[in-house]
């Protein structure tokens, strides 16, 4: 099934707007705490980081009901931009101002938690109900794709340049996810 859903373009961005995603919650859990040790903070600062992060999650429901108001696409959209916004002010404030990062990152949380709540439309609308069950193994390849390739990224970055890079890397990303979801997802979504 790989060559079928490598072949329909709106499996492929279905792919890329879940793998974005993913690429958020990898990067938070593991370069999170580390930008906040990097900054003096303690452990337990970068755990309470990841915990108020995780609670963000309960607002898949408001982005839920957006979604059902104004649509889907506009929804991954708002979030995508959203979280490449905060991405990038994590990048630039980074462990200079460990507070305000955190806090961006959280933020980056709330959008990215709009992504969980929606983000799995594009695929399901993408692929053919006979079909699911077997696309679905290549679709969710995401997963180990989200946690293997941007690390390999990382640590080119942070060859060179300090924590920031890899939010800023990321924000960027988020950016031009967002515009290739705007531009190439169905408007009726």
């Amino acid at each position: 099934y790989l060559p079928r859903f490598v072949r329909r373009p709106r499996l492929r961005l279905a792919w890329l707007v879940a793998f974005g995603r993913s690429c958020y919650w990898s990067a938070l859990f593991t370069y999170g705490p580390i930008m906040m040790v990097e900054a003096g903070q303690s452990q337990r600062t970068g755990g309470l980081l990841i915990s108020i992060a995780n609670v963000t999650l309960l607002t898949a429901v408001p982005w839920g009901r957006l979604a059902e108001r104004k649509g889907v696409r506009v929804v991954i959209a708002l979030c995508y931009i959203g979280a490449a916004i905060s991405l990038i002010a994590v990048g630039l404030t980074g462990p200079s101002l460990p507070v305000l990062a955190g806090s961006f990152l959280v933020l980056a949380a709330v959008f990215c938690s709009g992504l969980d709540a929606v983000g799995g439309v594009p695929y399901y609308r993408a692929v053919k109900p006979r079909q699911r069950a077997a696309m679905s193994g290549v679709y969710r390849s995401y997963m180990d794709f989200g946690d293997l390739l941007p690390n390999l990224v990382y640590v080119a970055l942070l060859g060179f340049f300090g924590i920031g890079s890899v939010f800023l890397a990321l924000g960027l990303f988020h950016l031009a996810i967002a515009i290739l979801a705007w531009r190439f997802l169905p408007r009726s979504m």
